[in-house]
């Protein structure tokens, strides 16, 4: 509870930073003994959906979408995902991909289960290279390299790069001090979870103190940068658009 009014949070027109101060979960029928938290959505802007899913014990969702595709991470407890007739059961940092048109389960056979999903819909391209696959990995499975050979901030890229692929899904990890090496500034839009640590994120003309917890969206051609702070290595996964041109 805040006396005060302050938060860290902030809508601006192409970014948003949610902290977990300003949550607010809802209860969605779809979402079956679950709270649902949107982090990113259509009506600030973005053209996909990030959210945070709190499942109670007997949690359950279950998509018959025939146009959209999720990324989901679990953050907390163990979940159980079926699709294609195969039952998996994803422990802390496990994820999944689920291609479009992919009816797929899922449940929580526990207490409590965490969950971050990236949602959007997708893009199809005449010729692409590469076969769009729904899979399950962890984050443990998935090789960390050095991002322009810095040593300091390690990349994990957890979805194929195909021509097929429409978008990319990392996780980010920097040591106390490293930074990312340039002000990127481009079309592509970012959905982006901190998942530990802290530290300075240039959002356009604005500096922002994150951590563990924050959600931010940034919009096309949105100055961006970001510097790690504290004592522990910080890091983010985030979304981006990939293989696609700017659309007219």
């Amino acid at each position: 509870m805040t006396l005060t009014g302050a938060t860290r949070s902030k809508l601006s027109r192409n970014y948003s930073l949610m902290c977990p101060d300003s949550h607010v979960p809802l209860n969605l029928p779809q979402w079956k003994n679950c709270q649902v938290i949107y982090t990113a959505s259509p009506e600030m802007g973005a053209k996909f959906c990030q959210f945070l899913v709190n499942m109670k014990a007997g949690g359950s969702f279950c998509s018959e979408s025939q146009t959209d595709e999720f990324l989901l991470l679990v953050l907390e407890g163990a979940i159980e995902l079926t699709f294609g007739g195969a039952t998996h059961r994803l422990q802390q940092d496990g994820f999944a991909h689920l291609k479009a048109g992919e009816r797929f389960e899922l449940k929580n056979p526990g207490d409590t289960g965490r969950i971050l999903a990236f949602q959007k819909k997708y893009a199809p391209m005449p010729g692409a290279t590469g076969a769009v696959i729904s899979f399950v990995s962890s984050l443990a499975q998935t090789s960390a390299k050095p991002f322009l050979g810095d040593d300091g901030a390690l990349l994990q890229t957890l979805l194929p790069e195909d021509s097929a692929w429409d978008w990319g899904v990392n996780v980010f990890e920097f040591q106390p001090g490293a930074t990312l090496p340039i002000v990127e500034m481009h079309f592509m839009e970012h959905g982006l979870y901190f998942l530990q640590g802290q530290g300075v994120y240039r959002l356009g003309s604005d500096w922002h103190l994150v951590e563990q917890g924050d959600a931010i969206w940034m919009g096309p051609y949105l100055e961006q940068w970001f510097a790690a702070t504290g004592k522990i290595s910080s890091k983010y996964i985030y979304y981006k658009e990939m293989n696609r041109a700017p659309g007219l």
